[in-house]
């Protein structure tokens, strides 16, 4: 058997098996979608609604509202124990790819290796004098 083909049937074989998942989870997602629930709950009639402040109302009268309204609790509910924080990502993403402090070295290759960089700065110092001798310094 060929690369090639060998490839193609791979090819097929995955995205087949890729479509008859994502079959699945689309149909999961459209009978999740399509169950009502009743999240809303009922105000009696008569009783404002919470945030029912008005067209004509400012944010600092909505702002004074929620502060006569909020208790202590309800705040450290909302903000937690140690305040809201700014997730990492950078370092997230570094776990995830096993670049933290105690794995070991980095990954990566080491470019001094390379026979090039050694001959670098002569490349560039010729270039420099090549730039010279055309401009006429």
């Amino acid at each position: 058997m060929k690369l090639d083909q060998l490839r193609k049937i791979i090819r097929e074989e995955v995205r087949a098996a890729v479509k008859e998942e994502l079959q699945e989870v689309i149909n999961e997602a459209v009978k999740y979608a399509s169950t009502p629930t009743n999240t809303m709950q009922e105000i009696p009639k008569g009783q404002t609604k919470k945030w029912s402040v008005g067209k004509s109302a400012t944010l600092e009268e909505m702002l004074n509202a929620t502060r006569a309204e909020m208790t202590s609790q309800d705040a450290s509910n909302i903000m937690g124990s140690s305040g809201v924080q700014k997730p990492n990502f950078a370092q997230s993403m570094s776990a995830k790819m096993g670049m933290t402090e105690n794995a070991g070295p980095m990954p990566g290759i080491d470019i001094s290796k390379l026979d090039f960089v050694s001959k670098a700065k002569s490349v560039l110092d010729a270039s420099y004098k090549k730039d010279k001798s055309r401009t006429g310094i």
